[in-house]
């Protein structure tokens, strides 16, 4: 509007035959400037990306981060099958068990953070890889210390890719759409534990276990050359909203699915980011912030509760009913069918609470380029149903360990797990939601960031669990279970009513 004003001014001044040596040096600076000199950036679009080339991005971005949680699951049933093999004792092949969970808490923080620094594009190239190759050599390895070390590098390579996935959310969706992304987006992540160990078992029932890595190099080979020939970079301190030409590393072979760059510099990075070294410290300076650190330990709390649910399955499930190895793996199948579904409901339902508070407030909500988030109170409206959720998600765990304690017909329980799994689903899908409203700039590492503490919090959780069951039963165990889920309540009612002062 500036740039306007000088030409109109200019104009006036030759009109009135007093165009002067300095009006022509100004007048020349003014044609030779590019046309975002008088198009306020703000009036560019957030993505330059078509909504189906959005989607198709994303879509291959959560296959990749399947195989992150997938990776974990797809092993359990093949744990004794390997300690016959590898003659050693189950117990010594639970301890690879642990050191998959160690590496999945610890190599995120650097995999999200250099996500944001080089981009989402040859940090996803490098993982998938290495990936592949280690899981040749599991398929070959006969030994325990090299299935060991082999499960941690497994775990390193992959299990940041999850972060990424969301990364790549942040950098195409406005917070209008995000959670509709989202929740597909948690359909692939949160499924696995219920559909890989189906998986393995078929495998096993036709191959032995080396087939369960074979699968995992073919499909993650597959998802790799997917991503080589057509995934574009994303990353937005690179690549802005889509329009800025990026380093050859971060082009694919074929851009099948991004529009023609644009050279004249409309919309170039929104944050230049330090190139140098990966530093997990940078993922742990997020939890700092006091939001953040609230929803990401809500989420923890969460995810293990959803962990000891699951580990139930295999351990008291499988005790209390008497039931064979495919029957205790047929019955993830509820727990997983009811995640799938939520997950596709409430990125629906955030999306629709969104429009309703900016409504609410008189805003005018803008899909092109985006909402000011400082404006809205982001908190809220992310949160807003999820009280309901907590209300009828606690009691339901309570009430399924009585189930289990008290030993009431099979179907029971599984229709608990359907339910359970259909009311905390949205909780994940929400907290995902608002961490990367929180940090858009920076949305793989605090995925990371979050992973690091769910991880934790699960690892010390599933720990304690056996413990619990012995000396409690398993009613009263998931009991304290629902109560630890209830005290979420508060801290998020603070968080939907502080969290717009301290982000002020």
């Amino acid at each position: 509007m500036a740039s306007l004003q000088k030409h109109a001014q200019i104009s006036n001044h030759s009109e009135n035959g007093k165009l002067g040596e300095t009006d022509l040096t100004n007048l020349e600076k003014l044609s030779d400037a590019t046309i975002a000199e008088t198009v306020p950036i703000q009036d560019a679009p957030y993505s330059v990306f078509s909504t189906g080339q959005e989607k198709w991005i994303i879509f291959i971005a959560a296959l990749a981060g399947w195989f992150s949680t997938a990776s974990s699951f797809i092993y359990f049933p093949a744990i004794p099958f390997l300690a016959r093999d590898t003659n050693v004792p189950v117990e010594n092949i639970n301890l690879t068990v642990t050191s998959y969970l160690i590496a999945s808490g610890i190599f995120p923080s650097i995999t999200g953070d250099a996500a944001d620094r080089y981009g989402r594009r040859p940090v996803f190239v490098v993982c998938l890889c290495v990936y592949a190759v280690v899981n040749v050599g599991l398929a070959c390895q006969r030994s325990f210390a090299a299935l060991f070390v082999l499960r941690m590098i497994q775990s390193a390579a992959i299990s940041g890719t999850f972060s990424i996935a969301y990364g790549i959310i942040g950098d195409l969706t406005t917070p209008a759409n995000r959670g509709g992304y989202t929740g597909f987006v948690s359909i692939f992540l949160n499924t696995p534990p219920s559909v890989a160990p189906l998986i393995s078992g078929l495998l096993l029932i036709r191959w032995t276990w080396p087939s369960i890595f074979w699968f995992l190099v073919i499909a993650s080979t597959t998802v790799f050359l997917t991503i080589i020939t057509f995934l574009p970079e994303t990353c937005r301190s690179i690549v802005g909203n889509g329009s800025q030409r990026p380093p050859l590393i971060n082009r694919p072979l074929m851009p099948l699915l991004h529009p023609p760059y644009q050279e004249d510099g409309t919309e170039g990075p929104e944050q230049k980011i330090s190139r140098g070294l990966p530093n997990p410290l940078t993922v742990l300076s997020l939890l700092r912030n006091r939001a953040t650190l609230a929803a990401v330990v809500c989420y923890g709390i969460y995810y293990t509760i959803y962990s000891c649910l699951q580990a139930s399955l295999s351990t008291v499930f499988v005790e209390t009913y008497n039931v064979s190895g495919l029957v205790a793996g047929l019955s993830y199948i509820p727990f997983g069918v009811a995640c799938m579904t939520s997950a596709f409901i409430a990125g629906k339902v955030i999306d629709r609470d969104y429009r309703k508070t900016a409504e609410s407030r008189g805003m005018t909500i803008d899909q092109f380029r985006g909402d000011d988030i400082s404006k809205v109170p982001i908190e809220y409206a992310r949160l807003r149903t999820n009280k309901y959720y907590i209300v009828l998600c606690a009691p339901l765990v309570a009430a399924y360990g009585w189930i289990l304690q008290l030993k009431v017909n099979m179907a029971v329980p599984l229709v608990m797990q359907f339910l359970i799994g259909f009311t905390m689903q949205p909780l994940f899908t929400s907290l995902n939601t608002l961490l990367v409203d929180f940090h858009p700039d920076k949305s793989s590492s605090v995925q990371a960031a979050n992973n690091l503490v769910r991880c934790e919090l699960a690892a010390a959780g599933l720990a304690v669990l056996d413990i619990m069951i012995r000396r409690l039963g398993p009613g009263w165990c998931f009991v304290i279970f629902a109560c630890i889920h209830s005290l979420t309540l508060p801290t998020l009612w603070i968080l939907g009513k502080q969290g717009p002062k301290w982000r002020r």
